[in-house]
């Protein structure tokens, strides 16, 4: 039986961070209940599936009542098949209770991702935080003493803020016994200081993972690093286009097939969800485009994307002819071949989205 990997998208937060592109809304206890409800609605319709990793994200996922938590883990083992390898759930600092840690731990949840950003107060309230320095260590301290595994977000090259008190927030982070650090530039999906132009992008990217590989973090993904082989397993799944099923509005998920792979994703407000009256927009991807996905989604990992796979999945022809035709990424020192391997440079990293934006363009072309 093939396992699936299961995401849950809780959209309640107790404010909008001003960085934040995710579907959120602000938190209403009124609102939570009738939305677990229709989580619950949405869980049946896949009753008896096989699971291996568990992610429930957000928003802010805390912010829920305990009672409604419980409710949506009961509903998570009464109706899966539970091979679990995995089962993460997003914290903040703020909404991070002894009794939320205990009820995740009773339910088999064994890693906590916290979203951190900074261990600087005025950083924090540059973002839009709503948690303190003091809040964050207090949490890191609870979730850690729960025997938890712990992922702790972090953001770098903020606008208007020294880049130093990005490494000493991983100085203080890395002398924790923690495992996992996501690390992500800021980003400009908002209009927040959009006028801001950093010109260091290159040294504070290079900083960011010399520093963490200094303290024996390896980086495995763009934005990913691990001690001890502590990579996320759910989020691989992503990068690797594995099956998983996303419940909850703004919900993505993606199954393959024998003949054909199908993504989907329910679109639509919170109210919408609720009212069962949200789009359910699926879209059936044609091998070619499956084949770009591959390279797109697998480059994001440092290990690269396999060559020799690709041939035996689509064909020799196809991988050689793409090839040819990324040459010159490689001229440019963009990406490298590695034991077999197609993988980004340092400088392809740091330029992630472009040379993406390169390989759709051979899509479309």
């Amino acid at each position: 039986m093939k396992d699936y990997g299961l995401y849950f998208h809780i959209p309640f937060c107790k404010s909008k961070c001003r960085y934040c592109g995710f579907y959120s809304i602000l938190h209403n206890e009124e609102t939570e209940y009738a939305y677990i409800n229709a989580i619950l609605r949405e869980i049946k319709t896949y009753k008896g599936l096989s699971i291996d990793t568990i992610y429930i994200g957000g928003g802010t996922p805390s912010t829920l009542k305990l009672q409604n938590m419980k409710v949506l883990l009961e509903a998570i083992y009464e109706n899966f098949v539970i091979n679990l390898k995995e089962f993460t759930v997003e914290m903040n600092p703020e909404s991070v209770t002894e009794d939320m840690l205990k009820l995740l731990k009773d339910y088999g949840v064994d890693r906590i991702s916290l979203g951190i950003q900074s261990l600087f107060d005025h950083v924090l309230c540059l973002l839009g935080r709503v948690h303190s320095s003091f809040q964050a260590r207090r949490a890191i301290e609870m979730i850690l003493n729960y025997g938890l595994e712990l992922n702790s977000d972090i953001i770098y090259d903020i606008p208007t803020a020294n880049h130093d008190f990005t490494l000493n927030t991983l100085e203080i982070l890395t002398n924790y016994p923690i495992k996992h650090i996501s690390a992500y530039n800021y980003s400009f999906d908002t209009d927040f200081l959009s006028e801001y132009k950093n010109t260091d992008a290159e040294t504070f990217f290079n900083d960011v993972i010399d520093f963490l590989y200094s303290r024996g973090f390896l980086q495995y993904e763009i934005s990913n690093f691990a001690k001890n082989g502590k990579g996320s397993k759910h989020n691989t799944k992503y990068w690797k286009m594995q099956d998983y099923i996303g419940f909850g509005i703004s919900a993505h998920s993606m199954m393959n097939g024998e003949d054909a792979r199908i993504r989907w994703c329910n679109k639509g407000t919170v109210e919408e969800y609720i009212k069962e009256q949200y789009i359910i927009e699926k879209y059936e991807v044609p091998i070619a485009e499956c084949f770009i996905e591959d390279v797109v989604f697998g480059i994001r990992m440092v290990d690269g994307v396999n060559i020799e796979s690709l041939k035996s999945k689509y064909g020799s022809e196809v991988v050689e002819d793409f090839m040819k035709k990324i040459v010159f990424l490689k001229d440019e020192n963009f990406i490298c071949y590695e034991r077999g391997c197609l993988c980004l440079t340092r400088k392809g990293q740091l330029y992630l989205d472009s040379v993406q934006q390169y390989f759709w363009d051979l899509f479309y072309s």
